[in-house]
Parts: structure tokens; sequence; C-alpha cells
């Protein structure tokens, strides 16, 4: 997520991993678990060609982000850094 929003990785990648990491079993909180499936549903509102009510353009995904991050740092998880880009946490 951070590599996202640090503009490190591009928004095709971010997609990929975020999608990769929630088809996985992993041992999240309720409360993270909420927040990476806003992420995940952020993520999958991202279309830059097709505009219908719901998507969402590059600047709207990475202010979502940023609330995601912000969200996860007040939990204490600072597993940010899910090596998004590989889909690993």
């Amino acid at each position: 997520m951070k590599d996202f929003f640090e503009e490190k990785i591009d928004v095709r990648s971010y997609q990929m991993g975020i999608f990769a990491l929630m088809k996985r079993r992993s041992r999240f909180t309720n409360d993270e678990y909420r927040i990476l499936q806003v992420a995940y549903g952020d993520a999958d509102d991202f279309d830059p060609i097709v505009r219908l009510e719901y998507t969402i353009l590059e600047p709207e995904l990475r202010r979502r982000v940023a609330n995601s991050i912000e969200e996860l740092a007040a939990l204490g998880f600072d597993g940010i850094q899910v090596d998004i880009e590989a889909g690993r946490s």
C-alpha cells in the first residue's frame, strides 16, 4: 500500500497485489480485514477508461489508500508494507 501511495509501483501492480492478498488465507484481525476489504473494493472501483457512477480515477484511489494506511496504522498494524506488489504478507 505504501509503495503505491508513494508512487513506487503503478496502479496495475497495486491492484494485482491487493487482489492476490485478499485471495489468500491470511491472519488479520476483524478490524484489519475490514480495512483491507475496503481497500480491495477501492482497487476494484478504479477504472481509467470506463466512467460509471462508482468508478474512480487514480488520484481518488491514492486518497483512499492513504486513508487505509492511516486506519491500519491507528490499529498498530506495522505490516502495512505487506509486499502488496508481490501479493505476500
